[in-house]
């Protein structure tokens, strides 16, 4: 009796060592098959895990090559969407140039204007949506795009141009383009109509007076530290040519640095407006909510 239950007990091993690879294999090639390979694909990208669904459409593209176009937009998307812009680009560029006729192709034109909108590259955004738009056929995908065109004229500060681009909008067939149209128009109105300051005008009123082009500008210190330093060493010049004549090497020396101050006084006035006029509308540009479509 012992004897049989051993045997029985060395069948059942045997039995387990001889399938259980067969059933190992069978599972893995399931997990690796293609519908499943992309169905982890949609599920990452579900999960915002961009970069790591990009690789599993790749391995998708690898049992499917035929099913390129589709897959290879998601692939540049999640490219976008990770962060690596240089690659999003050009996996649309790749499916333009090999599927140029496919339903994918109006979304990856738009697409690449939004990536270098991305990249902070507002007028090569402009330039290249403005070649593409007669290429984008579907309705809603040119009005997105001429909206972006209008935000890298807002990002631009480029006023004038993006009241157009969001004029033009109000009238669009698309809701939501023309809800966002009044919004941004707006917008652009009251970027115009910034309180900003007059570099020529900094400058002249330096010159005129020293300091008062800082004044202007709203830089109290600094316009009563310059009228002091170019007052000190004007009137010490003045002390010292008074006492000694031309010859007077306190009255060269201080007016030199007189004029240094008051050349620099002028010059400084010019960049402190620049200056006023870049943090006034960055400030108001940070108050820009934008949400590029998918």
């Amino acid at each position: 009796m012992r004897n049989k239950q051993i045997w029985g007990l060395l069948l059942i091993i045997l039995f387990k060592t001889a399938f259980l690879p067969v059933a190992n294999a069978e599972e893995s090639f399931a997990y690796y098959s293609p519908e499943n390979v992309l169905k982890f694909a949609d599920f990452l990208y579900a999960q915002g895990d961009y970069l790591r669904a990009a690789d599993e459409y790749q391995r998708y593209l690898f049992y499917q090559p035929k099913e390129n176009a589709q897959i290879h937009y998601k692939i540049a998307v999640c490219y976008r969407f990770g962060g690596k812009t240089e690659q999003a680009i050009q996996g649309f560029e790749a499916l333009l140039r090999t599927n140029p006729e496919s339903q994918f192709a109006s979304r990856a034109y738009y697409q690449i204007g939004a990536t270098y909108f991305l990249q902070g590259q507002f007028e090569r955004s402009v330039q290249f949506l403005d070649e593409v738009l007669p290429r984008i056929t579907d309705a809603r995908q040119h009005a997105e795009a001429e909206q972006l065109i209008g935000l890298s004229y807002l990002r631009q500060k480029r006023w004038t141009e993006a009241d157009e681009v969001f004029k033009a909008l109000q009238a669009s067939d698309v809701m939501q383009i023309r809800e966002k149209a009044e919004v941004y128009h707006i917008y652009a109105k009251n970027g115009a109509d910034l309180p900003t300051r007059s570099p020529l005008l900094a400058g002249t009123l330096s010159t005129i007076l020293p300091g008062t082009g800082r004044l202007y500008t709203g830089r109290l210190g600094d316009a009563l530290t310059t009228l002091f330093t170019v007052g000190l060493t004007g009137w010490q010049a003045y002390d010292g040519f008074h006492r000694d004549g031309l010859s007077s090497v306190k009255g060269w020396t201080l007016g030199t640095l007189c004029g240094i101050f008051y050349v620099g006084n002028i010059y400084g006035s010019v960049i402190s407006a620049r200056v006023y006029n870049r943090r006034i509308t960055d400030e108001f540009l940070a108050t820009l909510s934008i949400e590029l479509p998918y």
